[in-house]
């Protein structure tokens, strides 16, 4: 088998151990695996006695700390971050040993900077993505404390009911704001503490008025009522926009997609091509020049299709 098809198919597994991964961290990480595995479900095993330890030694450094922070808010909890950490070395020293059989030493440690900052990025992304899904259950969070409010019950009942009836990422860090609550700590500030983990105007508007109540009373009711309909207007609005713009922003992933894979196609074709672009002066101010006007190309079309609602 040809060299190129032999390190062409490496990269195809690299990328799929990595898709991998993810789907297996999202699929485990629902409420009760995560039970199970903080009430002793690792004990015995390769991860509960020697993985575990390391991992908490780990968690006690900037670095640790960070990713244990950014796993658990992009809903990765059943991957621990030296695993995470371990993995993404792999890839990255995985990436540059093979880029560095086609191109130049400078260009594969860049490739590998660029796979290790693909790593950050994706937990970024899954981070925005529990936002957005957190976001969207907002207007079903209204309506329940309305409902149950109405009912006579107060903030608190209603919020344990809430964080009983809704699924994640909002029942996940309402069940956080009702621990908060049962070891005594002020509604306001607990709310205050939520609205800190997750960014956006429609939750700040929610849990200001949920505040102002508790400080200075007023018709709670009416004004979850109302809230309720007009986020759910507002989550309608964002699926339609976001329907219309979503052609011109993957047009353009799609654009940098087509120009890399020509490249590797040409790489197969003609063997060596690659490293000759590389190691020329001409090659590299091409490819330097090229690599510049994609990112202003997708910096212009995400700002054109990024709407504020």
């Amino acid at each position: 088998m040809a060299p190129d098809v032999i390190l062409l198919v490496l990269a195809g597994v690299l990328a799929i151990a990595c898709i991998g991964l993810v789907l297996f961290a999202s699929g485990s990480a629902d409420q009760a695996a995560v039970v199970r595995a903080e009430s002793g479900g690792l004990r015995g095993t390769f991860r509960g006695s020697i993985l575990r330890p390391l991992d908490q030694a780990f968690g006690r450094t900037a670095l640790g700390g960070r990713l244990t922070t950014q796993l658990v808010e992009a809903n990765l909890r059943s991957l621990m971050p030296l695993e995470y950490a371990v993995i993404g070395l792999t890839l990255v020293m995985g990436a540059f040993f093979i880029a560095h059989t086609q191109v130049t030493v400078l260009w594969a440690l860049l490739m590998a900077l660029g796979v290790a900052a693909g790593l950050g990025l994706l937990l970024t992304f899954l981070q925005q993505r529990q936002y957005r899904l957190f976001l969207q259950q907002l207007p079903e969070l209204a309506r329940i404390l309305a409902n149950s409010t109405n009912a006579g019950l107060s903030i608190r009942t209603a919020l344990q009911i809430a964080a009983a009836e809704m699924s994640d990422p909002a029942g996940r860090e309402l069940a956080m704001l009702n621990h908060e609550l049962a070891i005594g700590t002020p509604i306001d500030v607990a709310l205050e503490r939520m609205e800190s983990r997750i960014p956006g105007r429609d939750l700040t508007v929610l849990i200001g008025t949920l505040v102002i109540s508790q400080r200075s009373g007023g018709s709670l009711i009416t004004a979850l009522r109302g809230m309720a309909q007009a986020l759910e207007d507002r989550k309608e609005t964002s699926r339609e926009v976001r329907t219309l713009v979503t052609q011109s922003s993957y047009t353009g992933y799609m654009v940098v997609g087509l120009g890399v894979g020509l490249v590797l196609l040409f790489n197969l074709i003609s063997p060596g091509l690659l490293y000759d672009l590389t190691s020329s002066l001409l090659g590299q101010i091409t490819l330097v020049f090229t690599g510049i006007t994609y990112a202003i190309g997708l910096i212009l079309i995400n700002r054109i299709s990024k709407v504020n609602i």
